[in-house]
Order: structure tokens, then C-alpha cells, then sequence
């Protein structure tokens, strides 16, 4: 079962429109304390183009010091990174954020992998296009998922997907 929730997180209410402002979004954030030392990661998406290393470079140079003068005397270990091609995906937010990308979701209802590209996600549900539902060998168009059916989703990189802008 996927988290809910992580908008309304104090660290990502904080970030979230310090990044909106540069053209950023932030898919995640975490913070571990440990006894003198802090880390935290972010996960971030540009909204007009793939995510590079400028961009996380970008968010990093904004954050720490922010995070620094928080914690005063304590160490702090700051990660930016992008998604990358298979991240698991932690809150069902993250649906809006991939749309047009291809995902992977174990659909307890079906008791099977069902790989297809977001179409669209609300409060409830996610739709899928181009959907193969692996254990069947099955391809359908289109297929809606409930949030409260999936126990597992990731990211799912397919190269045939890349084909046909190229």
C-alpha cells in the first residue's frame, strides 16, 4: 500500500515552493537524525525538461545553506538526485507527477504486474494506456487502476517507448 501524505510534510511544505520558483519539482524528501549529523535527500523532476545535473547542482546550492544555519552545530549531509529510470514509488502524489511516463503496479484486485503509461491520476485512481498486464501476456488500451488496489509501483523504462519520437 502506498503512503499518503507527503505534501503535507513540515520539510516538504519548507522546500517545495523555494524549488516551484526555479521551475522544480519536488517528488521527495527525507531526513534521518543521527546523534550529531543529519541527512537528508531530495528527489526532484524539472517541469520543462528532463532533469540534469545542472538542475540538481541548482537545488543544492539553494538548500544547504538554508538547512545549515537550521541546524547550527550540526553536521549535515545534503543528496539532490533525479528520479531515475526505476524509482519506487512511495506516495501516491508521485502518480501526478509521472504522467506520461511509464509505470509498473502490482494490482492486488488482478493478483498481477500491470505495466502502462500514466494517463491521468486523481484522488483515487491512476488511468493507464497502453497497458500489459504481465502475468496474462495481455495487452488492453486503456485500464484504471485504484490507488487502494496497488501494493507496489515503480517506474518502468521500456526503450520501445523511446522509439517513437525518434
Amino acid at each position: 500500500m502506498l503512503a499518503t501524505g507527503i505534501q503535507k510534510t513540515n520539510l516538504f511544505m519548507e522546500y517545495e515552493p523555494l524549488l516551484e520558483a526555479m521551475g522544480i519539482t519536488l517528488v521527495d524528501i527525507n531526513r534521518i537524525d543521527r546523534g550529531k549529523s543529519v541527512t537528508v535527500t531530495m528527489v526532484i523532476v524539472a517541469k520543462e525538461a528532463e532533469v540534469s545535473v545542472d538542475h540538481c547542482a541548482k537545488v543544492y546550492r539553494l538548500v544547504y545553506p538554508r538547512m545549515e544555519l537550521q541546524l547550527g552545530e550540526r553536521d549535515l549531509q545534503l543528496e539532490v538526485s533525479t528520479p531515475g529510470l526505476q524509482r519506487t514509488f512511495k506516495d501516491v502524489y508521485e502518480f501526478g507527477l509521472f504522467t506520461g511516463k511509464r509505470v509498473r503496479v502490482y494490482d492486488t484486485s488482478k493478483e498481477a504486474w500491470v505495466s502502462g503509461i500514466i494517463a491521468q491520476a486523481d484522488q483515487t485512481s491512476v488511468q493507464l494506456s497502453q497497458v500489459f498486464i504481465e502475468d496474462a501476456k495481455e495487452m488492453i488500451e486503456t485500464m484504471s487502476v485504484a490507488f487502494s488496489d496497488i501494493q507496489k509501483a515503480k517506474l518502468d523504462y521500456r526503450w520501445e517507448d523511446d522509439s517513437h519520437g525518434n
